[in-house]
Parts: structure tokens; sequence; C-alpha cells
């Protein structure tokens, strides 16, 4: 699986990507509003893990962004199965170095995993999830044409959960 857009390649991860990612997770800037907080390189190598599992058990999962100018591997964004609510759903989610921020780039990938996951996967709609007070992201997700649906308490923690349908996209 590989997904272009005009600046990133979308791709599977590999295991050999841990090199690249994990200065990345291990970045209190990036990890500020995640669940686990920054994370070891071990950490990290299960998180690759996972996500890899991910696309043998859905045919999808987070995905490695490459920046295609340098041809380096700057983030992920992606579509995973979460527990929102006592029901899986699919759900957006991205992590970009910071030296990234601020181009677009977290919008662009997202726009890029969200068509996959309407065109190619046929979901009816994907949530995202976010704590109020990560402004960033609340408005890639507003970018992403998502809409304000509720709060919930998420793994112990206040959340606002958005949605976007297929019809916004197809």
């Amino acid at each position: 699986m590989k997904v272009e857009t005009q600046r990133l390649i979308l791709r599977e991860f590999q295991l050999e990507d841990f090199q690249q990612i994990a200065p990345i997770l291990a970045n209190p800037q990036v990890m500020k509003f995640s669940l686990t907080g920054t994370l070891s390189p071990l950490q990290t190598k299960e998180k690759i893990a996972s996500f890899i599992a991910s696309y043998t058990k859905y045919g999808f999962g987070k995905w490695a962004v490459i920046f295609k100018e340098s041809n380096e591997l700057i983030g992920y964004c992606g579509i995973a199965v979460e527990e929102i609510d006592n029901q899986a759903e699919k759900e957006i989610g991205y992590r970009l170095d910071p030296r990234f921020w601020g181009r677009g780039l977290a919008t662009e990938a997202a726009t890029a995993a969200l068509r996959y996951g309407f065109a190619q996967l046929k979901l009816p709609y994907i949530l995202g999830i976010v704590e109020g007070e990560n402004m960033k992201s609340v408005r890639v997700l507003k970018k992403l044409g998502m809409i304000y649906e509720r709060d919930t308490i998420y793994h112990g923690i206040e959340m606002n959960v958005y949605r976007v349908t297929q019809n916004v996209y197809l």
C-alpha cells in the first residue's frame, strides 16, 4: 500500500523505520498530548509492530509519512481501530516531526488517509479524538471537514470526538 500527495508519500511501516521514527516519538513536544507520553526505543519498536499487525488484521493502520523532497520519514498518519465509548471505531491519527509543523503537512497526510478510508475501505465515517487544549490538532480536524460530535472519557482523559462522513470526500 502506498498513497502519494503533492509533497508526501504514505506507506506501510517496516521494522527498519525504527531509526527514523524513534527520535520523533521521544520528543516531548510531539508527544505532549499522547496518552503514553514520550516513547522509549523499546516502546517505539512495539508501536511499529502494532502498526504492522494492524495491516494484517484490518488491512489498514498508521502509515509512515515520507517527505518527498528529502525522502525523510517525518512521522506517521493513518486510520486505526480504537475502542471509543465501548465501540470499535475507525479513528484518524497523526504525529509529525516539529520541524515540519505549520506547513499543512498533517492536513495533507490526513486528507489522503481519509480519502483512502472512504474510497478503498468503504468506511461510512471516521472519527478524530483530541484533547480540547490541543488546538493545533483541533484545527487539523476542522480542516479535514470533521465536525465536533461529543465529549467522552478516553483512557481516563476527557476528550472531544469529531466525525467526518464519506459524503464529504466522495
